[in-house]
């Protein structure tokens, strides 16, 4: 088992002022010692000089080469243990001098102390280690072999494994796993991590359970926890919270998805914030997009301006959806275009709240979206628009059922001095087939009107059927009535 021994520049001098000095047993003697960069390194060069049984050794070479492993502190004597490959127990006792700093006595305890046994990844522990460029470090290239406590990386760093904490300037670098807490000036790399890592431009490593914060980005294979980049993220798969200022990539989202631009996922059972687009595979959760969802399939919810799906069996709302096919679920939107078993009906009606009104019906049967134009000539002369939903379904061999809630808005003919007067219907309708594309329709139905009054009079003043309800608050007239509407429909 290797143990590294290392000191500062101070030790180094220090041991120059004893060398001369060293008393050492007569069966044994420091044969090599190594100078690494500006430090002391007591490696596997040294070489031990010992008496042997000339039987045992015919051939007279009673070399043997050992690594200390273990270092203790006496009150004036440093003393290494190790075992060797024979599994002889050899000592070097060092009779250092009374003026050897504490400093130093504290960091040679502190290396004796260290000694332990193999971690479970397979790499040696040690308490702690300092790099200033990798691989002037405490172990130097053999850095990658040892398990720390506590790293750090004046500029760079390279490292087996951290349990603990591990701060670089520049880049931190662990071939394992890091457990704890990571912060690179710049970078972090690892295999795997546990806990906080956070870097000023990016992290990059293949699993991260806990939270990761990079400041540019963050690429990760799997990731759980939190993640957030300040330009993007782009992962394998996300069980948890990914935050990207501009972007998301990945493959499978499971969990709360938001970026300023775009998320980009392969499967989606999550919530998917963009303040732009939402591209997806296959999506069974929930999507919000301020401009455009574009998926392949959707089986949860999506609302957005512009909704493109190959396959829906959710729900989506937006101003236009564009769908392949709505193999169970509904799509609502103002202009609603269904690829497969699309449907559409044109209207011409007469009614009490749109004397004349011509409609324009587009979706599924199940649900379609429903424009209106007309215009009011009994009581005051107005343009009429409307907006609302529909379905039909067959109620027997030429009769369908027709309900229908539709929103409509009114104005003067000269589009001056407009008011606040809108009306909400709910009709119940009927169509009487004639053949396969013309029918006659009639729609009972019950409205809410709403009308801002204007010097205790009605703003605009129409013909309903019959008013059942009205009352006067803050300057609107509500009221409640009944009416009805008939005409023909073609499809």
């Amino acid at each position: 088992m290797n143990k590294t021994i290392l000191t500062s520049i101070v030790l180094l001098a220090c041991f120059a002022s004893v060398s001369g000095q060293v008393a050492v047993p007569d069966t044994a003697y420091v044969y090599e010692t190594v100078i690494v960069y500006d430090t002391i390194r007591i490696s596997d060069t040294i070489r031990i000089k010992k008496a042997v049984d000339p039987a045992m050794h015919p051939e007279g070479d009673s070399s043997i080469f050992f690594t200390p492993s273990a270092a203790t502190i006496s009150k004036n004597d440093i003393i290494l243990h190790e075992n060797n490959h024979q599994k002889n127990v050899h000592i070097m006792k060092f009779h250092a001098k009374n003026y050897l700093s504490a400093f130093i006595l504290a960091a040679q305890s502190m290396a004796g102390l260290s000694a332990q046994e193999p971690a479970a990844d397979g790499l040696e522990k040690f308490p702690a280690q300092i790099a200033i460029v990798y691989p002037m470090s405490t172990q130097g290239h053999r850095s990658v072999d040892y398990h720390y406590n506590f790293s750090f990386n004046l500029f760079t760093g390279k490292v087996g494994a951290v349990t603990g904490f591990e701060f670089g300037s520049f880049l931190n670098r662990v071939e394992r796993e890091v457990k704890g807490v990571q912060l690179g000036g710049l970078f972090n790399l690892a295999q795997k991590v546990s806990g906080i890592q956070f870097a000023g431009s990016g992290n990059a490593s293949k699993a991260a359970n806990g939270v990761q914060i990079g400041g540019l980005g963050n690429i990760t294979g799997d990731a759980t926890g939190i993640q957030f980049g300040g330009l993007a993220n782009i992962s394998e798969s996300v069980n948890g919270i990914q935050l990207g200022g501009l972007v998301n990539i990945n493959k499978h989202m499971h969990g709360l998805q938001f970026a300023g631009i775009t998320n980009l996922c392969e499967d989606n059972k999550g919530i998917q914030l963009a303040g732009i687009a939402n591209v997806t595979g296959e999506s069974d959760g929930f999507q919000f997009a301020g401009a455009v969802n574009v998926s392949n399939r959707v089986s949860g919810a999506g609302f957005g301006l512009f909704n493109r799906t190959g396959a829906l069996h959710g729900f989506q709302l937006g101003i236009v959806n564009v769908i392949d096919t709505v193999e169970s679920g509904v799509s609502m939107a103002m202009i609603n275009i269904v690829k497969k078993g699309f449907y559409r009906e044109w209207a011409l009606t007469f009614a009490d709240y749109m004397n004349v009104g011509l409609s324009y019906k587009m979706g599924t049967q199940k649900l379609y979206t429903i424009l209106s134009a007309g215009a009011n000539l009994m009581g005051d002369k107005l343009w009429v628009t409307g907006i609302g939903f529909g379905k039909r379904a067959p109620l027997g061999r030429r009769i369908d059922f027709q309900p229908e809630i539709v929103a409509y808005n009114y104005y003067p003919y000269n589009f001056r001095n407009i008011q606040s007067v809108w009306s909400t219907h709910v009709k119940l309708g009927f169509v009487y087939r004639l053949n396969d594309k013309l029918g006659i329709v009639v729609a009972p139905g019950i409205y809410q009107f709403n009308c801002d009054m204007k010097d205790g009079e009605q703003a605009y003043k129409l013909s309903p059927i019959r008013n059942l309800y009205s009352k006067e608050k803050n300057g609107y007239l509500n009221s409640i009535g009944i009416g009805i509407s008939a005409g023909l429909v073609l499809r």
